[in-house]
């Protein structure tokens, strides 16, 4: 058996473990000079260069992200193939992401940074606290759900969250579906965070209209997808002072052109697409890979199963 897996995701003392692990494969790491292999270990951006036809012997990919928007899931389903995805490798990172993008905001962190390049020693009294304030939560999945549990700490009144299905979730006061419910959690609370998957149902889903239900000094933070709002309102939206600010991680295109308005924006904190970022996500990622690995030669279900 032939399997490719990107080299970048194993872990340097653990390559040689790896062959010794699994003596009876033969592990590859070039696409192009391997279509025979049967099993997929690597970014989806990697499944773009390739032309999935010519691999024959394909059985399973296993995606090393969380989204799979950029795939056609369904498509290789209906060839037959297995496909599943990180589902829950980067989430606490991202949940930790997440608090330091509304911490950035409250804390004022970059007028004291900016103070400190003019030696200024310039107290600030205006710092909003997490601390009994209400947080809402689009998409309650492995990232809203580590979110909400770390958010838990800081003693919020209520953290609702919104989901297709109107059913408990652990850490969320209450779980709004719908368009009302969409919309009632929107102008609820001070604290509106985007950790949706993006599909037909959810792109652009936050336009002028949902931006408009937002409290005057909410925070928007997306950790989503670009493509989950509608950029341009957004724009207008925080040009007006209309909401306290955004912190994005994702924009819509990405990389965000230099041209963008959103880079000017003083109420604006942008990284890029480094949510996920950690020194501990190739070590998850290869522990992932042994795990399922061992569930496919033994022909049981492999966990996260698109």
């Amino acid at each position: 058996m032939k399997i490719f897996i990107d080299k970048k995701f194993i872990p340097k003392d653990e390559y040689n473990n790896l062959k010794s692990k699994f003596p009876h494969i033969e592990f590859v790491h070039d696409l192009n000079e391997h279509k025979d292999i049967e099993v997929f270990f690597g970014l989806n951006s990697l499944l773009e260069t390739i032309n999935i036809e010519e691999y024959k012997q394909l059985k399973w990919i296993q995606l090393y992200m969380a989204g799979f928007d950029n795939v056609d899931v369904e498509g290789l389903k209906k060839r037959g193939l297995l496909v599943s995805n990180a589902r829950d490798i980067f989430s606490i990172t991202i949940a930790e992401d997440i608090i330091s993008k509304i911490l950035y905001f409250n804390r004022n962190t970059k007028e004291f940074l900016e103070n400190m390049k003019t030696k200024s020693w310039q107290q600030i009294w205006k710092d909003p606290e997490i601390y009994n304030s209400t947080i809402g939560i689009i998409g309650t999945g492995s990232i809203g759900k580590e979110a909400a549990k770390r958010l838990t700490a800081f003693s919020p009144k209520a953290i609702l969250g919104y989901r297709r299905t109107n059913e408990p979730v652990e850490y969320f006061d209450e779980i709004y579906t719908g368009e009302e419910g969409l919309n009632h959690l929107i102008q609820s609370v001070d604290y509106l965070i985007l950790a949706m998957p993006l599909n037909n149902e959810t792109q652009y889903m936050i336009d002028k209209e949902k931006l408009s239900l937002m409290k005057k000094k909410a925070l928007l933070i997306n950790v989503a997808r670009g493509q989950v709002i509608v950029q341009e309102d957004l724009v207008e939206v925080l040009e007006n002072h209309k909401i306290r600010g955004a912190a994005l991680d994702v924009t819509d295109p990405e990389p965000l052109p230099k041209e963008s308005k959103l880079w000017d924006l003083e109420n604006v904190f942008i990284t890029p697409h480094n949510a996920s970022s950690s020194e501990y996500m190739v070590k998850r990622l290869f522990d992932l890979t042994l795990e399922n690995l061992k569930l496919y030669l033994n022909n049981k279900e492999v966990n996260y199963l698109l």
